[in-house]
């Protein structure tokens, strides 16, 4: 079932749950008309009640209206809000898997900006819904009595009014292209904004800024004038309507007059008929305002349904079982659903891990990074990825991460493995280049979680007795994970960072690290980790990080274009990829 359905859907059973207290609040509303045929017949000396007796029996219904009133508006806002809390997450969880090449040239961002526009849109505009279900509540118990009352007034009224009114609409809704430019205008307004935003903060070069200031003034003062004509057109198509409003009024006076002077209306049925009117004409003329909301709420639909239409990540690429340690069974899977002989294959067994054939090309480019691509890794030692720039060292580790996908392929992938999350690797901890770290307080959490449970390392539960690795200085493997994560901790002075504010590139990178290490993956990939750490530290740090992996149990894949020493060299299999593209 697709957004549009499902929001339907929604709305259906939203307006069951209104209609009840929309009806009580109409039946008020009928029982002050009841009060004020009363109130003519108290006039009159004809009423049964007295004039307190009468009041009473107002006050009484007025407050049953408030409380109807109320209760109504109530149930509508909240379904409201908690509708668009529901869209909100189904955005989320779509954004969460959409496939990466969306956003290999920008395109995928805007995309993503106009949805998000596009729920806040709905969510604002959808309550016009209610009105309309209020309005045709009013007319259907308020028409009969205005037919009662005077069937040529009424029926003048609807002819005159009605016409204009469907024709309006369709007005209205030439409005749709409008208004999802609009909405597309915004985000992409919202993507330069932030740009500039970022750019102002961390680029210092003055041309650059004031040519980029001029881009975002101009952007704006476009959005300003979509945005300003929008706005006019729809406030003029609601001035019409309550100009209409004002016309009819006139022309249903005269038209009372008329029929005053012929003897086919009194004083009290044109009171009466007037507050009949009166009653049913507010919800009426809201929901007439409320066209361009309908128009709007249309439009946001749209934009949802073609985000809800972007591709998203392939159900087999969207595992990474090759980087998994286990079963050395398997059975072939197609990676995107092709043939199985069409690329590229990871098979994880006893040596680690393989790819074959593999073939990746980012979207928009001629250019692919692998043609017919070919590596074997063991997870017997750490991997060193080795090669010049532009040879796709960061973009196999994105690959490995499941990050970005095969173009089209096939692999063998274990009987048994970890689950996949969300369209991404459950099992994989990947420190990119362009580190952005999630909120530290999630690292905290993780740290005193491991600390109180009191979490064995898992290199040594099984085999206490045992050294972590011939290279780790033969430490003892009984050491607890928290042990072990607070010594990494002083080695690369992250104990003193977890609560730092402003914290400097080699900072997130030595923290990113030490989440890596806490984290339950049992592979991690390093993309240039040590780049923005001082070189004075960078190895012992590195030497650290190693020892501290293996006694965790964790397989380490590492890019890097540092020189280390021929001691640190040595922990790893070095993999030069010079020639890898194929």
């Amino acid at each position: 079932m697709n957004i549009e359905k499902r929001l339907k859907k929604s709305l259906f059973r939203g307006i069951l749950r209104f209609l009840p207290l929309a009806l009580m609040a109409s039946i008020a509303d009928a029982g002050m008309l009841w009060g004020i045929r009363s109130f003519m017949g108290l006039l009159s000396g004809q009423s049964p009640f007295s004039l307190w007796e009468w009041a009473a029996l107002m006050g009484l219904l007025a407050a049953l209206r408030l409380v109807f009133m109320f209760a109504k508006v109530r149930n509508s806002e909240t379904f409201l809000f908690n509708t668009g809390k529901r869209v909100t997450e189904w955005f989320l969880g779509t954004l969460r898997g959409l496939s990466p090449r969306l956003f290999h040239d920008g395109s995928g961002d805007a995309k993503v900006e106009a949805a998000y526009e596009a729920t806040l849109s709905l969510q604002s505009n959808a309550g016009a819904y209610f009105q309309l279900v209020q309005a045709l509540l009013q007319l259907a118990i308020f028409l009969p009595v205005l037919l009662y009352i005077s069937w040529p007034l009424t029926l003048f009224l609807f002819a005159a009014v009605v016409p204009f009114v469907a024709w309006m609409q369709r007005r209205l809704h030439a409005l749709g292209p409008q208004e999802e430019s609009l909405l597309y205008a915004r985000s992409n307004f919202r993507l330069s904004l932030n740009t500039a935003r970022r750019l102002y903060r961390n680029w210092s070069g003055r041309t650059e800024i004031e040519h980029l200031a001029h881009e975002v003034s101009e952007e704006a003062g476009m959005l300003n004038r979509k945005g300003l004509d929008a706005s006019i057109r729809k406030n003029a198509l609601s001035i019409a309507m309550e100009t209409l409003s004002v016309v009819a009024m006139v022309a249903v006076l005269a038209f009372c007059a008329m029929l005053i002077a012929r003897g086919w209306m009194d004083g009290t049925g044109l009171v009466l008929f007037c507050s009949a009117l009166l009653l049913c004409y507010k919800p009426v003329k809201e929901c007439a305002r409320a066209v361009p909301q309908f128009r709007a709420a249309a439009s946001a639909c749209d934009v949802l349904e073609e985000f809800e239409r972007l591709p998203m990540r392939t159900a087999c690429e969207q595992d990474t079982r090759g980087l998994e340690a286990g079963d050395p069974r398997g059975s072939n899977q197609d990676l995107n659903g092709a043939a199985q002989d069409a690329g590229a294959s990871r098979t994880q067994n006893a040596a680690g891990l393989e790819i074959a054939h593999g073939n990746f090309t980012y979207e928009g480019s001629g250019t692919p990074v692998y043609h017919d691509f070919g590596i074997t890794l063991s997870r017997e030692k750490p991997v060193l990825l080795r090669g010049q720039n532009g040879i796709g060292k960061s973009t196999l580790l994105r690959l490995l991460a499941g990050l970005e996908e095969w173009d089209a392929a096939t692999r063998d992938t274990p009987a048994q493995s970890l689950p996949e999350k969300n369209g991404q690797p459950a099992n994989v901890f990947f420190i990119p280049q362009d580190l952005e770290l999630p909120p530290r307080r999630l690292l905290l959490e993780q740290l005193n979680n491991v600390k109180s449970a009191g979490i064995p390392s898992p290199a040594n539960s099984s085999e206490p007795e045992r050294s972590s690795t011939p290279e780790s200085n033969n430490k003892p493997t009984n050491i607890p994970k928290a042990d072990l994560l607070a010594s990494f901790a002083r080695t690369a002075g992250t104990d003193r960072l977890l609560e730092k504010q402003g914290l400097s590139g080699g900072e997130r990178s030595r923290i990113a690290l030490l989440w890596a290490l806490a984290s339950d993956s049992p592979t991690v990939l390093l993309d240039e980790p040590m780049a923005a750490i001082a070189l004075d530290d960078r190895e012992r740090i590195l030497l650290a990080f190693l020892d501290t992996a293996a006694a965790l149990g964790k397989w380490v894949i590492m890019a890097s274009h540092d020189p280390f020493s021929a001691t640190a060299q040595s922990r790893f299999n070095v993999v030069e990829m010079e020639h890898a593209k194929g």
